[in-house]
């Protein structure tokens, strides 16, 4: 496969495809779902208490007082003395007659509530893996074809596998005028770290590995034809020897700049493989590799 590296960079010189009439593709970013594993605890406790009360009350009867009263005065004045002759009368009476009912009715309710739990929460992420196409995208402009730019697709809430659904995309005139989409979905992605003690030194070899593998599909927007469909795998590493008393921290920029042109020269021999970009002068495809050495049948030698 290295020898695919130094074909990849004469690919800038390769002339364009006369066949191909500058022919319209669009190249989306890589599609991956991603789900994320998140711990949670929750704990609550709550009271709640009501007093009700009703009452009732009812009264009859009748309460009469009665006071009179009379008095007579009769008498001569004159200018020196006063006569005075009076009869006075005073008469009370009270009558009372009452009948009182009352009643009184009391509820009390009281409520209490603790709930304790835990436990893992599995959430899903839709999204587009950006700046892994560049390399992708040179190599169809070199091979003679116009690159439509795309819109970067955006996850809704509640999103489902819906958003891997390039044709209903297709349909909506997302790709513009282009007359192929070229649609990558992550099937997989894991990062590899190791620290090995160099033997007969004190220093240690670090290496740090990025593995991508993506499915790819070449689609005709006329016809949402499958032109081409295959899977590559895609790698991107940074290594160094460091001493034991400073550890080298990796360059991710660097590992992904090397994973995006590993994974250009794996679609290349894709593409030319399916006929769909005209191969390359020099360009050995896996199909055609042959041992470097193969031993004569005269050659052989059988011990017993």
């Amino acid at each position: 496969m290295r020898l695919l590296k130094v074909v990849f960079c004469n690919l800038l010189v390769i002339a364009p495809l006369m066949a191909h009439g500058q022919q319209k593709i669009a190249v989306t970013d890589l599609s991956y779902k991603k789900e994320v594993r998140e711990f949670f605890y929750y704990e609550a406790a709550s009271a709640k208490s009501s007093v009700n009360a009703a009452s009732s009350y009812q009264a009859s009867g009748h309460d009469k007082s009665t006071r009179n009263s009379s008095a007579s005065i009769t008498g001569a004045e004159t200018k020196n003395s006063a006569y005075i002759h009076g009869n006075v009368t005073d008469k009370s009476k009270k009558d009372v007659a009452f009948d009182a009912k009352a009643n009184s009715v009391y509820a009390s309710n009281k409520q209490s509530n603790y709930v304790k739990t835990y436990g893992d929460k599995v959430r899903v992420q839709y999204s587009e893996l950006r700046g892994m196409s560049g390399e992708v995208r040179s190599l169809l402009i070199s091979s003679g074809y116009k690159l439509i730019q795309t819109k970067p697709a955006v996850s809704k809430p509640g999103q489902t596998d819906e958003f891997f659904d390039v044709i209903s995309r297709i349909k909506r005139g997302e790709y513009g005028n282009s007359e192929f989409v070229l649609y990558g979905t992550v099937a997989a992605m894991e990062v590899r770290a190791n620290r090995e003690k160099i033997d007969a030194t004190d220093n240690f070899m670090n290496q740090y590995e990025l593995v991508m593998t993506i499915d790819y599909s070449l689609i005709d927007v006329k016809t949402l034809e499958a032109k081409a469909a295959f899977t590559v795998t895609a790698t991107g590493n940074d290594n160094r020897i460091d001493s034991p008393q400073s550890i080298y921290q990796p360059s991710m920029a660097k590992i992904m700049s090397s994973a995006s042109k590993s994974l250009a020269e794996e679609v290349l021999v894709k593409l030319v493989d399916q006929r769909f970009i005209e191969r390359p002068n020099g360009l050995v495809l896996p199909n055609e590799m042959r041992p470097t050495h193969q031993d004569q049948p005269n050659s052989l030698k059988v011990y017993k």
